[in-house]
Formats: C-alpha cells, sequence, structure tokens
C-alpha cells in the first residue's frame, strides 16, 4: 500500500500564513490551445499549440511566446501582469495582430502542469489553454523533433539547445524506451534512430545539468494514405508545389498561373490567407519547427515567409533559378535540424546551391556542365548527404543521381538513372532513395549503402512530383501526362491495391501530413485543384472548465495533452479516456452532435472535455510546491520513473472512485514526507530502490504477470520436493 502512495501528487504543499512569492513559472512550457474565433470571416472552431521560455522575476515573469496552429501572427512576448495578486495572469504581445490576454485557473507546479483561459481583442476569440514544463533555466531544452514521427529504425534528429552530453544509456530516450546508440550529438542537435521497441509520447534528453522534454509528443503510430479519394481544396490558376507543416494542420501552395502562395487548413481544405509574390513560384517547402515556409521563385531568388499568414520575411537573392520550362516541383530542401538550405537553379547548366539560413551565407555550390540541368533535391535524413536528380536534356539521354557530402561538399558517388529525373525523395531509415524519371514513365530505386539503383519501377506516363510515407511503407507518384496518382510498396516496388489513382489534371507535385493519414496532390491544368487522398475525418479535442485534465484515444491519435487533433478513416469507433489532474474532476462532453465518451467519425467532430478545478485559483501568491515522494527521491518531475507514475495515477487510479479517494487521502499527509526525503540523499536512496518493482509492474505488467504465472507452477514441484526429502 505505500508504494501506491507514491503515485499521488499534491499542489499547494507548505504555506505558514505569511505572505510568499509569486509562483515560480521560470523555464520551458508547452502546451496546446484551442476556441472559437467569431470575427468576420472568421474560422470558428480553432487550435493549436504555444510555447514560452519564461525568466521569472521579483515579482513578474516574461518571455519570448510562439503560437501554432490556427493563427494570424505566432511570434510575441508574455508578460504577466504584476500588479494581480489575486490571480495569475498577462498577455502575450504580437505586433502587428491583436494581444492575447491569458488567466490561469488551475496551477500545480510539483507537477509542472497549468491549465487556464485566453481571449482575443482583436478577433473576439476566447478559449482554453493547457500546458506543461519541459525545460528548467539554464538546462537542456528541445526545440523539435523531426521527422515529428516515424516508426523504429527511422533516423530522427533532436534539435534544441544545451544537448551536449547526454548521459550514457538513457541520455535520450522515445517514451520511456532509451536508444543509447547515437549517431551525432553535440550542443544543438542529437541524430539517432528510433529504438526497436516503443509507442509514442514525449522524447526525453538527460544531461548532467538536468532533463528536458519535446514540446509535442512523438509519434510512432504513423501509417500510409489510404488509397482512396478525399475532398478538395479552392482552386487557384495552375498549383505547381506543395508542402505540409509538421504538425499537419496546414498545408502550403506555390501557384505559379498567379503568382501566389496560399495557406490551406487541412480539416477543412480551406484557403486560410493567399500572398501575392514578385516572380514565378515553382518549389515550395516547409521548415521542422513550423515557423517558416521557403518558396524558390523564378528570376527571383527564395522567399522566406511566415508560415501563418505567408507574409514576406526576407530574400535569398538569386536570380539564376530559372527551370526553363520543366516541372521542377521539389527544387528546395530544408536540413532536418533547419539550419541549411538547399536551392536547385533547375537551369541548363546552373548549380544547386547550400545556404546557411541564420545569415544567407552560401556554405557550398555544386555546379553542372551545359547540357545538364538540376532539378529536385533532398538531404539524407541525419542531414549528412545532399542529393540531386541531374537532369540530361538532349532527348532520351539517361540523367543521374549526384551524391555529394554536406560537411565537405566532395562527389560521393553519380548514379545513372531514367530519363529526366525530375523529383526524389528518401526513406525515413535513410537506405533507399526513389527518383521520377519523368520521360522514362519509371522510378529508379537507389541503395545508399551499396551506391547502386537496385531497381526500377514503371510507373504512369510522365512522373513528377514524389513523396515516401512516414512509416517509409509505400511511395505516391504524382504521374502528369496521366492524370493518376501511382502507389507502390517501398521495398518491393509491388503496386498497391487501388493504384493508380485518378485525381485531376496534370499532377505534379505530391505531399503527405506528416502522420501518414493524407497526402494531397496538386494539379496545374483545366481543373487546378489540391486534391487530397485518403478520405479521412477530423476529430479535433478542446479542453474546457478551469481544471487540468488530459484526453487520450483507445487507438492511436490524441493525446490532448499536446496531440488534441487526429485523423481517422470514415466511420471508426474513438472511445476518448478523460484523466482529470488530483485537484480537478471531469465535468462533461459538450462539441458537436456525437460527441461524447465514444464518438463515430461519419464526419469531422470538434468535440469539448471539461475539467473542473476543485481548489481555489492560483494567485501571484501561490508557494511553490513538490509533495510528491517520488519526485522529492528523483529530483526532477521529469525524471522517467516520475512520468510512469504519474501516467498510473492518471490513466488507473484517477478513472475510480476507490483510487480517487486514495490518491486525496496520501495528498493529506504527504507533504511533510516529502519534505523529510527531499533533504537525505541515502534516504532519497532508499525510496528510489523501492520504488522500482512499481515501476516496472507499471511499464511491463505482461512481464509481471508470467513471473508470477512461473511462481505458481513452481510452487508445487517444489512442495513435492520437500516432501520427498
Amino acid at each position: 500500500m505505500a508504494a501506491f502512495a507514491c503515485v499521488a501528487i499534491g499542489a499547494g504543499c507548505g504555506g505558514d500564513g505569511q505572505e510568499q512569492p509569486p509562483p515560480d513559472l521560470s523555464g520551458v512550457w508547452a502546451g496546446a490551445w484551442q476556441g472559437t474565433d467569431p470575427s468576420a470571416g472568421g474560422l470558428g472552431l480553432v487550435s493549436g499549440t504555444w510555447e514560452v521560455e519564461i525568466t521569472q522575476g521579483a515579482s513578474s515573469a516574461s518571455g519570448p511566446a510562439e503560437l501554432l496552429g490556427d493563427v494570424d501572427c505566432m511570434d510575441g512576448q508574455m508578460q504577466t501582469n504584476a500588479d494581480a495578486q489575486s490571480a495569475v495572469t498577462g498577455m502575450v504581445a504580437r505586433a502587428p495582430c491583436a494581444m492575447v490576454n491569458w488567466t490561469l485557473t488551475a496551477l500545480n507546479l510539483a507537477e509542472g502542469s497549468a491549465s487556464g483561459s485566453w481571449d482575443n481583442s482583436g478577433t473576439g476569440g476566447g478559449g482554453t489553454l493547457s500546458g506543461t514544463r519541459i525545460a528548467r533555466p539554464d538546462g537542456p531544452r528541445i526545440k523539435f523533433v523531426h521527422p515529428p514521427g516515424a516508426k523504429p529504425g527511422a533516423i530522427v534528429t533532436v534539435s534544441g539547445s544545451r544537448l551536449t552530453a547526454p548521459v550514457a544509456g538513457n541520455g535520450l530516450v522515445f517514451n520511456f524506451s532509451p536508444q543509447p546508440t547515437l549517431q551525432f550529438a553535440d550542443a544543438t542537435r542529437i541524430v539517432a534512430r528510433v529504438p526497436s521497441v516503443v509507442s509514442s509520447g514525449p522524447v526525453k534528453v538527460t544531461t548532467a545539468v538536468d532533463v528536458a522534454l519535446s514540446p509535442r509528443p512523438f509519434n510512432t503510430d504513423v501509417i500510409s494514405p489510404p488509397v482512396v479519394p478525399g475532398g478538395s481544396s479552392a482552386p487557384g490558376i495552375a498549383p505547381a508545389a506543395l508542402a505540409t507543416s509538421p504538425d499537419g494542420r496546414k498545408f502550403y501552395v506555390a501557384d505559379r498561373g498567379n503568382s501566389t502562395v496560399r495557406v490551406v487548413r487541412t480539416s477543412t481544405l480551406l484557403n486560410l490567407t493567399t500572398a501575392s509574390v514578385v516572380g514565378i513560384p515553382r518549389s515550395v517547402a516547409a521548415s521542422p519547427d513550423g515557423k517558416r515556409i521557403y518558396v524558390a521563385s523564378a528570376g527571383v531568388g527564395v522567399l522566406v515567409m511566415d508560415a501563418a499568414n505567408a507574409f514576406g520575411l526576407d530574400t535569398i537573392a538569386l536570380a539564376s533559378i530559372n527551370d526553363g520550362g520543366r516541372d521542377n516541383p521539389q527544387g528546395l530542401a530544408v536540413s532536418p535540424d533547419g539550419t541549411l538550405l538547399l536551392v536547385s537553379e533547375g537551369a541548363d547548366g546552373g548549380s544547386v546551391r547550400l545556404f546557411r539560413i541564420a545569415d544567407k551565407l552560401e556554405l557550398r555550390r555544386f555546379s553542372f556542365a551545359t547540357g545538364t540541368a538540376p532539378l529536385g533535391v533532398a538531404f539524407s535524413p541525419d542531414g549528412e548527404r545532399v542529393y540531386i536528380a541531374a537532369a540530361k536534356l538532349a532527348a532520351a539521354t539517361a540523367g543521374t543521381l549526384e551524391v555529394f557530402g554536406v560537411a565537405d561538399g566532395l562527389p560521393v558517388d553519380s548514379a545513372a538513372v531514367g530519363v529526366l529525373p525530375t523529383a526524389l525523395a528518401v526513406t525515413p531509415d535513410g537506405n533507399l532513395v526513389h527518383i521520377t524519371n519523368k520521360d522514362s514513365g519509371t522510378v529508379s530505386i537507389y541503395n545508399t549503402q551499396t551506391l547502386a539503383v537496385e531497381s526500377t519501377v514503371t510507373v504512369g506516363a510522365g512522373p513528377t512530383g514524389i513523396a515516401i510515407s512516414p512509416d517509409g511503407a509505400r511511395v505516391y507518384v504524382a504521374n502528369s501526362l496521366s492524370n493518376s496518382v501511382s502507389v507502390y510498396d517501398a521495398l518491393t516496388g509491388l503496386e498497391a491495391a487501388g493504384s493508380p489513382l485518378g485525381v485531376g489534371s496534370q499532377p505534379i507535385a505530391v505531399a503527405i501530413n506528416p502522420l501518414g493519414t493524407t497526402a494531397y496532390i496538386s494539379n496545374v491544368m483545366t481543373s487546378p485543384l489540391v486534391v487530397e487522398i485518403g478520405g479521412m475525418r477530423t476529430l479535433t479535442i478542446a479542453r474546457g472548465g478551469s481544471g487540468i485534465g488530459t484526453v487520450r484515444s483507445n487507438i492511436p491519435g490524441i493525446d490532448c495533452g499536446t496531440q488534441c487533433l487526429a485523423q481517422y478513416p470514415v466511420g471508426t469507433s474513438v472511445t476518448l479516456i478523460t484523466a482529470p489532474d488530483i485537484n480537478s474532476s471531469f465535468s462533461g462532453w459538450s462539441g458537436d452532435a456525437g460527441c461524447g465518451s465514444v464518438v463515430m467519425l461519419n464526419a469531422s467532430l470538434n468535440c469539448v472535455a471539461s475539467f473542473s478545478s476543485n481548489a481555489p485559483p492560483p494567485s501571484q501568491s501561490t508557494p511553490p510546491s513538490n509533495c510528491f515522494i517520488a519526485t522529492a527521491a528523483h529530483g526532477s518531475d521529469m525524471a522517467e520513473d516520475v512520468m510512469t507514475l504519474r501516467r498510473f495515477r492518471d490513466g488507473t487510479l484517477m478513472r475510480w472512485a476507490a483510487g480517487r479517494e486514495f490518491v486525496r487521502l496520501y495528498y493529506r499527509h504527504s507533504p511533510a514526507l516529502a519534505d523529510y526525503i527531499r533533504e537525505r540523499d541515502a534516504l532519497r536512496a532508499t525510496v528510489r530502490w523501492s520504488l522500482w518493482p512499481l515501476v516496472l509492474a507499471i511499464r511491463h505488467p505482461a512481464l509481471v504477470i508470467a513471473s508470477a504465472l512461473v511462481m505458481l507452477l513452481l510452487v508445487p514441484g517444489w512442495r513435492r520436493a520437500r516432501r520427498t526429502r
């Protein structure tokens, strides 16, 4: 019984009646927001994620803030109201957009969690927010993980700051699954493969200084888009290139017919904004942090644009971008850590330039002779190599795949492929590169380990754009001259059921949602649409009320938390499990008709789970708290064992009346024990050791049950052996 007591956690320990300092919010916090936007031309229900780096002062806190999702301006500055002693309130200034005001309605500093409300004075919108502390001041910080989801064996890049020297063994953990083998690690990035046994959840980095969590969960439940038709977006004139945002909430369209860039909301396929640009946009790429899009514009260069509103921020001048009328939807690539930009000029005898994004400095130039045009480009998943589709412009002449090292710019390989290679895509594990050969009607598959083209797949006529699903299972090819999309197995080349799929007129670009639920195809002729493949329905969860709580789905997708939007096939039944915080209770469902603990996704749904706080609202005089025995023993609320116990509390104990009562009873008596343990190193070690069997049982219940069964089977034999002595 004593072990189970350690699953509980409190907020508000201590307090001797004297005036207390303001709550210590210092560090990096990240979470989700949701609500409504009733302004003219508003979006209706809106949602997204937020992040803020807080510096704590004597009477207030402030720091740079970032909003992603359905927003007009993403960058801002957060400031608490120093004179508001009755509540923790503040604002986020986002010039030139309207200010967002917020109020915390619940705060659990011991657990590093908070919830509250917000309102936008400019749009009249408002809603709720929730968040978690993911990094401590001066400790390591994870800014993003790229890709945001993948299967075991895929190569990922963890980007951040102060990541130097992760501790041996468990320095990098994917939701409780450590990856001790790192391909690369320094202060700003860690490169490693997803462990062989893993589930969706946060990525954690532990250094000698402290612990950091990823701002959003890493999703291992990625899939391949079903080969069925979906909807379509509003028409342009000649949409020529596509890219998706890392959170999957938006995709970007470069329209070469009317020189515009469109930002489209994936859940509704409606335009969020359209921006006119200089020149003729030919290629588009999104930064892995979700903040920028890059557009290659013929005769101008690379346009750097805000990913929320497509506002022009900067230009990398490069007038030599000119593809001579050839399709080049993938002539841009951003490195996995977001620091480098690869730009294909696309011209006869042109070059591919490698720029450092921070200062626009050209680091490398890969030049080609007259008669050769460099078209599609890509980085390897570890960011160490560059792949270039080099098209020979003489009729019926095979092109090549050119491979270069990023660090030294030296050639690694040159492999013959088909005629007019146009675009390429790399599998998540980095082992294969697929190259479309437009004038051959084929895709060449290049093995990066053997440095050889190992097979060729016949697709439709005029293959141009290509994308590989995030699970690495399937390849999607836009056949511009047969008005179709071919889908085949990434390893075997065998065509998938339902392929080829008709999509419109002259499809030339493909982009896939980072979770793999949906693909998007741009058509440049006759019916200038962006067509969706996948036939999915979107479930959006918002959290309302004054309390703290999480919502998770019984099948992968929702972990809200931070993953509050997911797509499922039509007709999917999803059970939603609510877990209130220790000082909160679940108070009910609202939203669209059909919202509840079980939803049937015959249509997209927006559902609101409300939690009520059972404690007074936090104030500027709320003292810090750290009542959790496991937290005191481990010294951090982000320790792996603490997170395991917390999940057991939320997912098991708090779901039953007896469990909730037990947790509350423990909370009443735990602060003194936690304080006593915290100051004694030997006792802290003893508590950690005593908690280990419980943590093991929670993480591996099947192993514990199997061990118990083995013991039961052995006992009769042991008794017989004793009787025969």
